[in-house]
């Protein structure tokens, strides 16, 4: 037997028992999944298919299925989901539930295409699977602000007008002059030490006093802004302990009030917004932004909303306005108009929702911004007519069209901004009163934010008690 020959036949030997291996192997996934429930494997299947798709290894190419013309996000997004969509929709036809891992890795899916009337068909298919229960839950819970002030609220004995006077006030957000101020001050210290150091080792002795003046001044600001009431007191006990001593004009004089006193110092005001400037610039907490995002979330899947935005904005909440008043064509998957009064109301309350959650808890916002709501009403008005939805945002936003003159005009324009003003403080109400009825919930979902590594599916499994 020639060396070449034993060769061969050894690399034929190795080759056989390659493929009976094989074959082997293939007969035991074969038989193990064949022992598999029907369920079992069908959340098996449904599974792998989404982790694909999560790990980015499915890509859709337009030339691929047959189109020359791009596709819109929303049928890419729609053409991702292809194979999990069926599959989910064989599932709902045999009657087959659906168990918490696959649909945790369905909504994890979907959520990777950032599109709106993708996870709404997803949430759709698997509310008909009987598997979620919560999510869209507390809509009836809210109630839409009344079209006039003198109407009745429903199972309130109170009218619109009477409830908005019990309301608290949506907090104000001057971030942009609080860090303003806050640098201004920084730079201008910081200026005043450097020369203090090195003025005279640089020819500029003739300043220092500024410099000193400047820093001075500073302090003594602060002092009597921040300490105005106990400067009193320590001033009216000494002279009560000293009043032999003292001439009759300065024991019979009266002390200086805060209210007197210029730029409103000593109520905190002016030092009050450098020091939140200062916290704006240097605050860093995680537990505070968890938290936020855990009332958007928890507002948006109890509503019906399919968005998810951990951090809601004007932008994102006016697209998906808009786009759910597109859905002639697909109507099969496509998502509940929001162009209604109580649609309206929900996405105010999802962009109000971190902001009553951290309000609640917090003296200062810093996490959240009450301006996002008011932006949103803005770009509303601004770009309806471009997504031909005139008609419907001047309805529920209770604008009034027509040629007037000028006093009309203002006088409308007047009642339209006491409109919105009513309609964010209504709807921070109602985000503020989501939020408490459903306290636990909220905190147990903030909890699994903080401890890091929360998807979508994550979120949704602590809501659903998965």
């Amino acid at each position: 037997m020639t060396p070449l020959f034993s060769e061969k036949r050894t690399n034929a030997e190795g080759i056989v028992l390659k493929n009976a291996f094989d074959n082997d192997r293939a007969s035991l996934l074969a038989s193990a999944f064949d022992a598999l429930a029907d369920d079992e494997k069908y959340d098996a299947v449904l599974t792998g298919l989404c982790s694909k798709i999560i790990n980015g290894k499915i890509e859709v190419d337009p030339q691929q299925i047959g189109k020359e013309a791009t596709l819109k996000p929303s049928q890419l997004a729609l053409e991702k989901l292809k194979d999990p969509l069926r599959l989910v929709e064989e599932m709902n036809q045999r009657k087959i539930k659906a168990n918490s891992r696959s649909l945790m890795a369905l909504i994890d899916a979907a959520g990777s295409t950032q599109d709106a009337k993708a996870m709404a068909t997803v949430l759709s298919l698997a509310l008909k699977n009987g598997s979620l229960l919560f999510y869209g839950s507390q809509q009836s819970s809210i109630t839409p602000l009344p079209s006039s002030p003198t109407s009745f609220i429903p199972h309130m004995k109170l009218t619109r007008s009477q409830r908005l006077e019990k309301l608290p006030n949506v907090p104000v957000d001057n971030r942009a002059q609080e860090i303003t101020s806050a640098l201004l001050t920084l730079a201008v210290v910081g200026i005043c030490l450097i020369l203090q150091g090195f003025g005279n080792g640089l020819g500029l002795d003739e300043v220092t006093p500024y410099t000193s003046a400047i820093l001075y001044s500073i302090l003594g600001i602060g002092i009597v802004d921040n300490f105005f009431d106990g400067l009193k007191g320590i001033s009216s006990f000494i002279i009560k302990m000293n009043s032999e001593k003292l001439p009759e004009a300065v024991k019979n004089a009266k002390g200086i009030e805060k209210d007197s006193m210029p730029f409103g110092l000593g109520s905190g005001a002016i030092t009050g917004t450098v020091v939140r400037g200062l916290t704006r610039l240097w605050s860093v907490d995680t537990e505070r932004e968890c938290q936020c995002e855990a009332a958007a979330f928890f507002a948006a899947y109890s509503l019906g909303l399919p968005c998810f935005g951990f951090k809601p904005n004007a932008l994102e909440a006016a697209l998906l306005m808009f786009e759910s008043a597109r859905n002639e064509d697909e109507s099969d998957r496509a998502l509940d108009t929001l162009l209604s009064d109580s649609g309206l109301m929900k996405v105010l309350i999802w962009l109000m929702a971190p902001v009553a959650f951290e309000s609640s808890l917090h003296p200062q916002l810093i996490a959240s911004d009450p301006r996002e709501a008011r932006g949103f009403l803005q770009r509303l008005k601004e770009k309806a007519k471009v997504f031909g939805t005139e008609d419907e945002i001047n309805t529920i936003l209770r604008i009034e069209d027509g040629d007037a003159v000028t006093q009309q005009q203002q006088q409308q324009q007047q009642q339209q901004g006491k409109e919105i003003d009513d309609l964010l403080k209504w709807a921070f109400a109602e985000a503020d009163l989501l939020l408490r009825s459903n306290e636990y919930t909220v905190n147990a979902l903030s909890e699994r934010l903080i401890g890091g590594a929360a998807t979508l599916g994550d979120c949704t499994a602590v809501l659903e008690e998965w």
